[in-house]
Protein backbone atom coordinates (compact mmCIF):
# COMPACT_ATOMS: atom_id res chain seq x y z
CA UNK A 1 0.00 0.00 0.00
CA UNK A 2 1.51 3.30 -1.03
CA UNK A 3 1.27 6.07 2.18
CA UNK A 4 0.84 9.77 0.77
CA UNK A 5 1.12 13.10 2.86
CA UNK A 6 -0.86 16.27 2.06
CA UNK A 7 0.74 19.29 3.00
CA UNK A 8 -2.45 21.17 3.31
CA UNK A 9 -4.94 19.00 2.58
CA UNK A 10 -8.16 21.08 2.96
CA UNK A 11 -7.30 22.94 -0.21
CA UNK A 12 -9.48 22.51 -2.76
CA UNK A 13 -7.21 21.59 -5.66
CA UNK A 14 -5.59 18.97 -2.88
CA UNK A 15 -9.03 17.30 -0.62
CA UNK A 16 -10.11 15.84 -4.05
CA UNK A 17 -7.12 13.88 -5.20
CA UNK A 18 -6.79 12.68 -1.71
CA UNK A 19 -10.19 10.93 -1.57
CA UNK A 20 -9.66 9.33 -4.96
CA UNK A 21 -6.27 8.20 -3.49
CA UNK A 22 -7.88 6.94 -0.59
CA UNK A 23 -10.33 5.22 -2.86
CA UNK A 24 -8.28 3.44 -4.67
CA UNK A 25 -6.74 1.72 -1.65
CA UNK A 26 -3.68 3.98 -0.72
CA UNK A 27 -2.68 5.15 2.96
CA UNK A 28 -3.64 8.91 2.84
CA UNK A 29 -2.99 11.25 5.10
CA UNK A 30 -1.95 14.92 5.85
CA UNK A 31 -2.40 18.36 7.87
CA UNK A 32 -3.48 21.95 7.22
CA UNK A 33 -4.04 25.00 9.01
CA UNK A 34 -7.52 25.15 8.74
CA UNK A 35 -7.90 22.16 10.60
CA UNK A 36 -5.46 23.49 13.56
CA UNK A 37 -7.84 26.87 13.64
CA UNK A 38 -10.82 24.40 14.47
CA UNK A 39 -12.29 26.01 11.12
CA UNK A 40 -13.97 24.10 8.14
CA UNK A 41 -14.47 20.73 10.66
CA UNK A 42 -17.47 19.30 8.21
CA UNK A 43 -14.86 18.65 6.04
CA UNK A 44 -12.30 17.83 8.15
CA UNK A 45 -14.84 15.65 9.24
CA UNK A 46 -15.74 13.76 6.07
CA UNK A 47 -12.52 13.42 5.19
CA UNK A 48 -11.37 11.34 8.67
CA UNK A 49 -14.94 9.44 8.07
CA UNK A 50 -13.26 8.04 4.48
CA UNK A 51 -9.98 6.93 6.58
CA UNK A 52 -7.94 10.46 5.74
CA UNK A 53 -5.30 10.77 8.79
CA UNK A 54 -5.52 13.72 9.47
CA UNK A 55 -2.37 15.32 12.17
CA UNK A 56 -1.12 19.46 13.00
CA UNK A 57 0.91 20.92 10.67
CA UNK A 58 4.06 20.52 12.75
CA UNK A 59 5.79 18.31 11.28
CA UNK A 60 4.72 15.18 13.42
CA UNK A 61 2.81 13.59 10.27
CA UNK A 62 6.24 13.49 8.65
CA UNK A 63 7.49 9.76 9.00
CA UNK A 64 10.10 7.83 7.39
CA UNK A 65 7.60 5.68 5.60
CA UNK A 66 5.70 7.71 3.27
CA UNK A 67 6.19 7.45 -0.62
CA UNK A 68 5.95 11.34 -1.39
CA UNK A 69 4.75 14.18 0.32
CA UNK A 70 2.25 16.56 -1.71
CA UNK A 71 2.31 19.96 -1.91
CA UNK A 72 0.21 22.88 -3.83
CA UNK A 73 1.94 26.43 -5.21
CA UNK A 74 0.71 27.41 -1.85
CA UNK A 75 3.09 25.87 0.16
CA UNK A 76 6.02 28.23 1.53
CA UNK A 77 9.41 27.19 0.93
CA UNK A 78 9.85 27.17 4.72
CA UNK A 79 7.02 25.28 5.83
CA UNK A 80 7.92 22.45 8.51
CA UNK A 81 6.59 19.75 6.83
CA UNK A 82 8.18 20.48 3.42
CA UNK A 83 11.79 20.74 5.19
CA UNK A 84 10.86 17.68 7.56
CA UNK A 85 10.16 15.77 4.07
CA UNK A 86 13.09 16.96 2.51
CA UNK A 87 15.67 16.16 5.76
CA UNK A 88 14.07 12.68 5.63
CA UNK A 89 14.73 12.29 1.71
CA UNK A 90 11.22 11.90 0.92
CA UNK A 91 9.77 12.60 -2.49
CA UNK A 92 7.89 15.54 -2.73
CA UNK A 93 5.41 15.55 -5.11
CA UNK A 94 3.53 19.08 -6.39
CA UNK A 95 -0.74 18.05 -6.50
CA UNK A 96 -0.34 19.08 -10.38
CA UNK A 97 2.29 16.17 -11.44
CA UNK A 98 0.71 13.51 -9.48
CA UNK A 99 -2.96 14.51 -10.93
CA UNK A 100 -1.43 14.40 -13.84
CA UNK A 101 -0.09 10.82 -13.38
CA UNK A 102 -3.69 9.86 -13.03
CA UNK A 103 -4.88 11.69 -15.92
CA UNK A 104 -2.82 10.93 -18.82
CA UNK A 105 -2.75 7.77 -18.10
CA UNK A 106 -6.65 7.80 -18.18
CA UNK A 107 -9.55 8.75 -20.83
CA UNK A 108 -9.16 11.81 -19.64
CA UNK A 109 -11.34 14.82 -20.42
CA UNK A 110 -9.68 18.23 -19.37
CA UNK A 111 -12.18 21.24 -18.29
CA UNK A 112 -10.33 24.64 -18.48
CA UNK A 113 -11.20 28.01 -18.86
CA UNK A 114 -10.51 31.29 -16.51
CA UNK A 115 -14.31 31.48 -15.41
CA UNK A 116 -17.12 28.44 -15.57
CA UNK A 117 -15.03 25.35 -15.65
CA UNK A 118 -15.93 23.95 -11.92
CA UNK A 119 -19.45 24.13 -13.55
CA UNK A 120 -18.73 22.58 -16.32
CA UNK A 121 -17.26 19.93 -15.33
CA UNK A 122 -20.17 19.03 -12.91
CA UNK A 123 -22.53 19.72 -15.25
CA UNK A 124 -20.46 17.44 -17.71
CA UNK A 125 -20.37 14.82 -15.08
CA UNK A 126 -24.09 14.76 -14.45
CA UNK A 127 -24.36 14.05 -18.22
CA UNK A 128 -21.82 11.65 -18.12
CA UNK A 129 -23.76 9.57 -14.90
CA UNK A 130 -26.51 9.72 -16.76
CA UNK A 131 -25.32 7.83 -19.80
CA UNK A 132 -24.36 5.46 -17.39
CA UNK A 133 -20.41 6.31 -18.38
CA UNK A 134 -19.34 5.92 -14.44
CA UNK A 135 -16.45 8.46 -14.80
CA UNK A 136 -14.06 9.54 -12.17
CA UNK A 137 -14.51 12.74 -11.53
CA UNK A 138 -11.94 15.80 -9.51
CA UNK A 139 -13.32 19.33 -9.50
CA UNK A 140 -12.55 22.51 -7.58
CA UNK A 141 -16.18 22.80 -6.22
CA UNK A 142 -19.07 20.86 -4.51
CA UNK A 143 -21.01 19.17 -6.54
CA UNK A 144 -24.59 19.13 -4.57
CA UNK A 145 -25.39 15.40 -6.30
CA UNK A 146 -22.32 14.17 -4.86
CA UNK A 147 -22.38 15.43 -1.18
CA UNK A 148 -23.53 13.14 1.45
CA UNK A 149 -22.41 12.56 5.35
CA UNK A 150 -19.68 10.53 3.73
CA UNK A 151 -18.21 12.71 0.58
CA UNK A 152 -17.89 15.87 0.34
CA UNK A 153 -19.14 16.23 -3.23
CA UNK A 154 -16.06 16.99 -5.12
CA UNK A 155 -14.57 14.13 -5.87
CA UNK A 156 -16.15 10.92 -6.74
CA UNK A 157 -14.67 7.51 -8.23
CA UNK A 158 -15.29 5.61 -11.16
CA UNK A 159 -15.81 2.26 -12.54
CA UNK A 160 -14.91 3.10 -16.08
CA UNK A 161 -11.76 4.86 -17.66
CA UNK A 162 -13.35 7.88 -17.83
CA UNK A 163 -11.44 10.64 -15.82
CA UNK A 164 -13.03 14.24 -15.66
CA UNK A 165 -11.01 16.55 -14.34
CA UNK A 166 -11.07 20.99 -13.32
CA UNK A 167 -7.70 21.86 -14.72
CA UNK A 168 -6.23 24.61 -13.17
CA UNK A 169 -4.54 28.32 -15.34
CA UNK A 170 -3.61 29.71 -12.25
CA UNK A 171 -0.11 28.09 -11.59
CA UNK A 172 0.24 27.12 -15.31
CA UNK A 173 -0.09 23.69 -14.45
CA UNK A 174 -2.61 23.39 -16.97
CA UNK A 175 -0.11 22.53 -19.65
CA UNK A 176 0.91 19.18 -17.60
CA UNK A 177 -2.29 17.46 -18.87
CA UNK A 178 -2.74 15.43 -22.06
CA UNK A 179 -6.77 15.28 -22.51
CA UNK A 180 -8.49 12.92 -25.13
CA UNK A 181 -10.73 15.93 -25.27
CA UNK A 182 -10.69 19.51 -23.60
CA UNK A 183 -13.11 22.38 -22.91
CA UNK A 184 -12.05 25.81 -22.86
CA UNK A 185 -14.78 27.95 -21.59
CA UNK A 186 -13.39 31.50 -21.77
CA UNK A 187 -10.51 33.11 -21.30
CA UNK A 188 -9.75 36.36 -19.60
CA UNK A 189 -7.38 38.60 -17.53
CA UNK A 190 -7.07 36.37 -13.98
CA UNK A 191 -3.99 35.56 -12.32
CA UNK A 192 -1.86 36.51 -15.65
CA UNK A 193 -2.01 38.69 -18.55
CA UNK A 194 -4.00 37.27 -21.13
CA UNK A 195 -0.74 37.08 -23.66
CA UNK A 196 0.31 34.40 -20.60
CA UNK A 197 -2.96 33.01 -20.52
CA UNK A 198 -3.18 32.14 -24.37
CA UNK A 199 0.19 30.63 -24.37
CA UNK A 200 -1.03 28.11 -21.72
CA UNK A 201 -4.42 27.64 -22.87
CA UNK A 202 -2.98 26.76 -26.49
CA UNK A 203 -0.71 24.44 -25.06
CA UNK A 204 -3.51 22.46 -23.42
CA UNK A 205 -5.15 22.18 -26.98
CA UNK A 206 -2.07 21.22 -28.49
CA UNK A 207 -1.80 18.62 -25.62
CA UNK A 208 -5.44 17.46 -26.56
CA UNK A 209 -5.33 14.45 -29.06
CA UNK A 210 -9.26 14.00 -29.80
CA UNK A 211 -11.61 16.99 -29.97
CA UNK A 212 -11.20 20.60 -28.58
CA UNK A 213 -14.34 22.19 -27.27
CA UNK A 214 -14.24 26.01 -27.68
CA UNK A 215 -16.47 28.71 -26.76
CA UNK A 216 -17.33 30.49 -30.10
CA UNK A 217 -18.63 34.12 -28.66
CA UNK A 218 -15.57 34.23 -26.92
CA UNK A 219 -13.04 35.97 -29.16
CA UNK A 220 -10.17 35.42 -26.87
CA UNK A 221 -11.45 31.57 -26.86
CA UNK A 222 -11.53 31.63 -30.54
CA UNK A 223 -7.97 32.43 -30.76
CA UNK A 224 -6.68 29.26 -29.86
CA UNK A 225 -6.21 26.50 -32.64
CA UNK A 226 -6.65 22.78 -32.40
CA UNK A 227 -6.33 20.10 -34.58
CA UNK A 228 -10.51 18.97 -34.44
CA UNK A 229 -12.84 21.76 -33.09
CA UNK A 230 -16.03 21.70 -31.87
CA UNK A 231 -17.75 25.09 -30.34
CA UNK A 232 -20.26 26.12 -28.70
CA UNK A 233 -22.33 29.24 -27.75
CA UNK A 234 -25.28 32.04 -29.68
CA UNK A 235 -23.02 32.97 -32.68
CA UNK A 236 -24.61 31.69 -35.69
CA UNK A 237 -22.01 28.71 -36.98
CA UNK A 238 -21.64 27.47 -33.49
CA UNK A 239 -21.25 23.87 -34.04
CA UNK A 240 -23.37 23.33 -30.62
CA UNK A 241 -25.55 26.38 -31.18
CA UNK A 242 -27.94 27.99 -28.16
CA UNK A 243 -31.73 29.63 -29.20
CA UNK A 244 -34.69 30.46 -27.77
CA UNK A 245 -33.21 31.45 -23.81
CA UNK A 246 -35.82 31.89 -21.62
CA UNK A 247 -35.67 32.43 -17.69
CA UNK A 248 -38.38 32.22 -15.29
CA UNK A 249 -36.94 32.94 -11.91
CA UNK A 250 -33.93 30.79 -10.62
CA UNK A 251 -34.42 28.52 -13.94
CA UNK A 252 -34.00 28.62 -17.02
CA UNK A 253 -34.09 26.88 -20.33
CA UNK A 254 -32.69 27.00 -23.90
CA UNK A 255 -32.87 25.05 -27.10
CA UNK A 256 -29.93 23.15 -29.30
CA UNK A 257 -32.01 21.72 -32.64
CA UNK A 258 -34.32 20.13 -31.85
CA UNK A 259 -34.22 19.95 -27.99
CA UNK A 260 -34.99 21.86 -25.06
CA UNK A 261 -33.19 21.79 -21.84
CA UNK A 262 -34.08 22.94 -18.48
CA UNK A 263 -31.70 23.93 -15.84
CA UNK A 264 -32.10 24.69 -11.66
CA UNK A 265 -29.57 27.26 -11.56
CA UNK A 266 -30.06 30.77 -12.66
CA UNK A 267 -28.00 32.87 -15.02
CA UNK A 268 -26.75 33.50 -18.57
CA UNK A 269 -23.55 32.53 -17.74
CA UNK A 270 -24.97 29.02 -16.96
CA UNK A 271 -26.41 28.64 -20.21
CA UNK A 272 -22.85 28.77 -21.84
CA UNK A 273 -21.72 26.06 -18.92
CA UNK A 274 -24.88 23.79 -19.93
CA UNK A 275 -23.60 24.69 -23.64
CA UNK A 276 -20.24 23.24 -22.96
CA UNK A 277 -21.35 20.03 -21.48
CA UNK A 278 -23.34 18.91 -23.94
CA UNK A 279 -20.74 19.63 -26.56
CA UNK A 280 -19.08 17.33 -24.07
CA UNK A 281 -21.94 14.84 -24.26
CA UNK A 282 -21.94 15.09 -28.20
CA UNK A 283 -17.99 14.12 -28.67
CA UNK A 284 -18.75 11.10 -26.92
CA UNK A 285 -22.02 10.05 -29.03
CA UNK A 286 -24.27 10.56 -25.86
CA UNK A 287 -27.63 11.26 -27.60
CA UNK A 288 -29.37 14.83 -26.88
CA UNK A 289 -32.39 13.10 -24.95
CA UNK A 290 -30.03 11.83 -22.49
CA UNK A 291 -27.90 14.90 -22.27
CA UNK A 292 -31.05 16.59 -21.61
CA UNK A 293 -31.73 14.20 -18.46
CA UNK A 294 -28.08 14.59 -16.97
CA UNK A 295 -28.55 18.55 -17.05
CA UNK A 296 -32.06 18.09 -15.59
CA UNK A 297 -30.69 16.18 -12.56
CA UNK A 298 -27.91 19.10 -12.32
CA UNK A 299 -28.76 20.22 -9.18
CA UNK A 300 -25.46 23.36 -8.91
CA UNK A 301 -22.23 23.73 -7.04
CA UNK A 302 -22.02 24.53 -3.38
CA UNK A 303 -21.36 28.90 -3.12
CA UNK A 304 -22.27 29.17 -7.35
CA UNK A 305 -25.01 31.84 -6.75
CA UNK A 306 -26.15 29.19 -3.84
CA UNK A 307 -29.46 30.53 -1.86
CA UNK A 308 -29.37 30.11 1.49
CA UNK A 309 -32.25 31.64 2.90
CA UNK A 310 -35.88 33.56 1.84
CA UNK A 311 -37.06 34.70 4.81
CA UNK A 312 -38.60 38.36 5.27
CA UNK A 313 -38.85 38.62 1.39
CA UNK A 314 -35.17 38.63 1.99
CA UNK A 315 -32.79 36.96 -0.27
CA UNK A 316 -29.50 35.97 1.18
CA UNK A 317 -27.01 33.90 -1.88
CA UNK A 318 -23.88 32.40 -1.09
CA UNK A 319 -21.23 33.09 -4.26
CA UNK A 320 -18.18 32.73 -5.51
CA UNK A 321 -17.53 35.01 -7.41
CA UNK A 322 -13.82 36.69 -7.10
CA UNK A 323 -12.76 38.09 -10.60
CA UNK A 324 -14.62 40.59 -12.63
CA UNK A 325 -15.65 38.29 -15.24
CA UNK A 326 -17.37 35.96 -12.81
CA UNK A 327 -18.74 39.12 -10.93
CA UNK A 328 -19.99 40.90 -13.28
CA UNK A 329 -22.34 37.06 -14.47
CA UNK A 330 -23.52 36.90 -10.92
CA UNK A 331 -24.53 40.09 -10.64
CA UNK A 332 -26.92 39.97 -14.21
CA UNK A 333 -28.04 36.62 -12.62
CA UNK A 334 -29.02 37.89 -9.56
CA UNK A 335 -30.19 41.49 -10.76
CA UNK A 336 -33.33 39.41 -11.77
CA UNK A 337 -33.86 37.79 -8.25
CA UNK A 338 -34.80 41.09 -6.33
CA UNK A 339 -35.33 44.72 -6.51
CA UNK A 340 -31.89 46.28 -4.81
CA UNK A 341 -28.62 44.32 -4.31
CA UNK A 342 -26.60 44.40 -1.23
CA UNK A 343 -23.34 43.18 -2.02
CA UNK A 344 -20.54 42.15 0.55
CA UNK A 345 -17.57 41.32 -0.90
CA UNK A 346 -14.00 39.75 0.43
CA UNK A 347 -10.83 40.52 -1.95
CA UNK A 348 -9.32 36.86 -2.16
CA UNK A 349 -5.93 37.56 -1.69
CA UNK A 350 -3.11 40.79 -1.71
CA UNK A 351 -1.35 39.72 -5.00
CA UNK A 352 -4.93 38.95 -6.93
CA UNK A 353 -6.48 42.26 -5.82
CA UNK A 354 -3.39 44.38 -6.71
CA UNK A 355 -3.32 42.88 -10.01
CA UNK A 356 -7.10 43.53 -10.95
CA UNK A 357 -7.52 46.61 -8.28
CA UNK A 358 -8.92 48.41 -11.86
CA UNK A 359 -10.63 45.64 -13.42
CA UNK A 360 -12.71 44.54 -10.50
CA UNK A 361 -13.37 48.58 -9.54
CA UNK A 362 -14.80 48.61 -13.33
CA UNK A 363 -16.59 45.31 -12.65
CA UNK A 364 -18.39 47.16 -9.65
CA UNK A 365 -19.25 50.30 -11.09
CA UNK A 366 -20.86 48.77 -14.21
CA UNK A 367 -22.85 46.05 -12.56
CA UNK A 368 -24.70 48.44 -9.51
CA UNK A 369 -26.62 51.55 -9.40
CA UNK A 370 -26.85 54.44 -6.89
CA UNK A 371 -29.24 52.07 -5.29
CA UNK A 372 -27.55 49.31 -4.64
CA UNK A 373 -24.63 48.82 -1.39
CA UNK A 374 -21.84 46.88 -1.50
CA UNK A 375 -19.55 46.11 1.33
CA UNK A 376 -16.10 45.29 1.16
CA UNK A 377 -14.66 43.31 4.08
CA UNK A 378 -10.68 43.34 4.34
CA UNK A 379 -8.51 41.41 2.44
CA UNK A 380 -8.24 38.02 2.93
CA UNK A 381 -4.93 37.14 4.64
CA UNK A 382 -4.20 33.51 4.08
CA UNK A 383 -0.77 33.53 6.09
CA UNK A 384 2.82 33.58 4.66
CA UNK A 385 5.16 36.12 3.10
CA UNK A 386 2.29 38.16 1.03
CA UNK A 387 2.55 41.68 0.47
CA UNK A 388 0.49 43.63 2.42
CA UNK A 389 0.77 47.24 1.26
CA UNK A 390 -2.89 47.69 -0.44
CA UNK A 391 -6.04 47.30 1.19
CA UNK A 392 -9.88 47.37 0.60
CA UNK A 393 -9.99 51.14 1.09
CA UNK A 394 -7.99 51.01 -2.10
CA UNK A 395 -10.45 49.54 -4.02
CA UNK A 396 -13.44 51.48 -2.78
CA UNK A 397 -12.00 54.69 -3.67
CA UNK A 398 -12.15 53.40 -7.56
CA UNK A 399 -15.39 52.47 -7.32
CA UNK A 400 -18.12 54.88 -8.83
CA UNK A 401 -22.05 53.99 -8.66
CA UNK A 402 -23.22 51.71 -5.78
CA UNK A 403 -23.07 53.32 -1.73
CA UNK A 404 -19.64 52.15 -0.69
CA UNK A 405 -18.82 50.74 2.89
CA UNK A 406 -15.60 50.06 3.79
CA UNK A 407 -13.31 48.38 6.53
CA UNK A 408 -15.98 47.05 8.82
CA UNK A 409 -15.35 43.49 10.52
CA UNK A 410 -18.23 40.75 9.62
CA UNK A 411 -20.10 41.54 13.35
CA UNK A 412 -20.26 45.27 12.22
CA UNK A 413 -21.56 44.52 8.48
CA UNK A 414 -24.01 42.03 10.14
CA UNK A 415 -25.10 45.25 12.58
CA UNK A 416 -25.47 47.88 9.54
CA UNK A 417 -27.66 45.05 7.89
CA UNK A 418 -30.23 44.66 9.84
CA UNK A 419 -31.73 47.95 9.48
CA UNK A 420 -30.75 48.39 6.16
CA UNK A 421 -32.08 45.49 4.48
CA UNK A 422 -35.78 44.92 3.83
CA UNK A 423 -38.01 42.77 1.71
CA UNK A 424 -37.34 42.54 -1.52
CA UNK A 425 -33.12 42.58 -0.85
CA UNK A 426 -30.60 40.63 -2.35
CA UNK A 427 -27.84 40.06 -0.33
CA UNK A 428 -24.94 38.05 -1.43
CA UNK A 429 -21.68 37.68 0.34
CA UNK A 430 -18.82 36.97 -2.51
CA UNK A 431 -15.50 35.65 -2.28
CA UNK A 432 -12.74 32.89 -2.85
CA UNK A 433 -10.68 30.93 -0.98
CA UNK A 434 -12.40 31.48 2.34
CA UNK A 435 -13.93 28.58 3.65
CA UNK A 436 -15.67 30.73 6.52
CA UNK A 437 -17.61 32.80 4.01
CA UNK A 438 -20.52 30.21 4.02
CA UNK A 439 -20.60 30.44 7.82
CA UNK A 440 -20.93 34.48 7.32
CA UNK A 441 -23.85 34.02 4.84
CA UNK A 442 -25.58 31.96 7.03
CA UNK A 443 -25.45 34.35 9.86
CA UNK A 444 -26.22 37.03 7.75
CA UNK A 445 -29.54 35.19 7.14
CA UNK A 446 -30.50 34.51 10.41
CA UNK A 447 -30.08 37.91 10.88
CA UNK A 448 -32.57 39.76 8.46
CA UNK A 449 -34.86 37.31 8.89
Amino acid sequence: MKKYYFVGIGGSGMNPLAQILRERGAWVGGSDRSFDRGTNTALFEKLQRQGISLFPQDGRGITSDLDAVVVSTAIESQNVELNQAQLRSIPVIHRADLLADIFNSAYGIGIGGTSGKTTVTAMAASVLDAAGKDPTVINGGIIKQYESSLRIGNAKGGTSDIILIETDESDGSITKFYPRHSVITNISKDHKELADLKQLFQTFADHTSGTLIINRDCPEAQSINGAHVLTFGCAEGSDIKVDDIQAAGPEITFRIKDTRFNLSVPGIHNVYNAAAAVAVGVTLDIPLATIRQGLAAYRGIQRRLEVISSASGITVVDDFAHNPDKITASIKALKPMGDRLIIIFQPHGYGPTRFLLNELAAAFSASLNSSDFLFLLPIYDAGGTANRTIMSKDLADRIHGPQVMCGGDRLEVIAALKPLAHAGDVITVMGARDDTLSAFAKAIAEAVS
